[in-house]
């Protein structure tokens, strides 16, 4: 399998290099479609491009609901900060994977579809379940064992796959192939939001509040743990940068920062960082409300897919 194109100047870069790869395959029938949820963070431009398919998380305030990736987010993050009790979110229905999974796979096209992490979501095995409804078509799922844009990373790498006219179980094998060398790191700025769901202890909240601790996370290979503690925004973010490079190594790296409401800030710990990394390719993203409902405003990820496999 081909690597990643070389990256040709950040974000925007990154979509058209995606578009114009794929162009040549415009007009012929995909024979094998993409499949991810919203938590996956990717871009719409690059879904479109890459004729991703997207099923939404619901998020609730109360009564009130918030599809991820189709109602607006600054209107969630403005209600977010005023929010006295927390944001929740379900996953999609089995009748609406059903749903999608019938409409893709009506031209007898093979379907893959590939989710955030068994270990911290049912969302998975309800698309397990919509894909038995259909024993007559060609779905395959794969848990990513991890999400946000590590699970977008491997979705666009199976994406480009499939419209270079890959098979079914080659594009399997090489998602498969990259699952252990998608690593995210993260800060977590504000812990309103971990304190409200109950994952922090308001003493917990109040005894970082006051002494500045941000917590640094790590995501992959089906965990999603709190690895450190440092004190201060701007040594979390620097704490951030070192794991990822030490993990990263030498080794080539599609590279994503991916933040909740942080994007020029994120823009500029990408202008700061690229050079650092082995980067053949780099993009942006919010990781949507989805994802921002447990993790909270301003929170700031490192992302690398590593391409060189050993």
């Amino acid at each position: 399998m081909e690597a990643l194109p070389p990256d040709a100047g950040g974000p925007a870069a990154g979509a058209e290099l995606i578009r114009r790869q794929c162009s040549h395959k415009e007009g012929f029938p995909l024979n094998v479609k993409i499949v991810t949820d919203s938590t996956a963070s990717i871009p719409a431009e690059i879904c479109r491009s890459l004729h991703i398919t997207v099923v939404p998380v619901v998020v609730h305030f109360g009564q009130e609901t918030y599809i991820d990736g189709v109602n607006p987010a600054a209107e969630f993050y403005g209600r977010l900060g005023a929010a006295e009790q927390p944001p929740t979110t379900s996953t999609p229905s089995p009748g609406t994977f059903l749903e999608t999974y019938r409409k893709l796979a009506a031209d007898g096209a093979a379907i893959i579809s590939i989710h955030l992490f068994e270990t911290k979501s049912a969302l998975i095995n309800v698309a397990r379940m919509a894909a038995k409804m259909l024993p007559e078509s060609n779905i395959h799922i794969i848990d990513s064992q991890t999400t946000t844009l590590g699970l977008g990373l491997l979705t666009i790498a199976a994406a480009r796959a499939a419209a270079m006219g890959r098979a079914v179980g080659e594009i399997i094998s090489y998602v498969e192939s990259l699952v252990p060398h998608v690593h995210i790191h993260a800060a977590i700025r504000d812990l309103t939001q971990l304190r409200l769901s109950g994952r922090v202890s308001l003493g917990q909240a109040m005894v970082a509040g006051v002494l500045g601790i941000k917590p640094i996370l790590y995501i992959g290979q089906g965990v999603a743990d709190v690895v450190d503690r440092v004190r201060g925004w701007s040594r979390a973010v620097d704490h951030v940068v070192s794991m990822a490079l030490e993990r990263a190594g030498q080794a080539r790296v599609f590279l994503a920062v991916v933040h909740t409401n942080a994007e020029a800030e994120a823009r500029q710990l990408l202008d700061e960082v690229r050079s650092r990394f082995n980067c053949i390719e780099s993009i942006i993203a919010d990781a949507g409300t989805g994802v921002a409902t447990h993790a909270g405003p301003g929170a700031l990820g490192i992302v690398t897919l590593r391409v060189d496999q050993q």
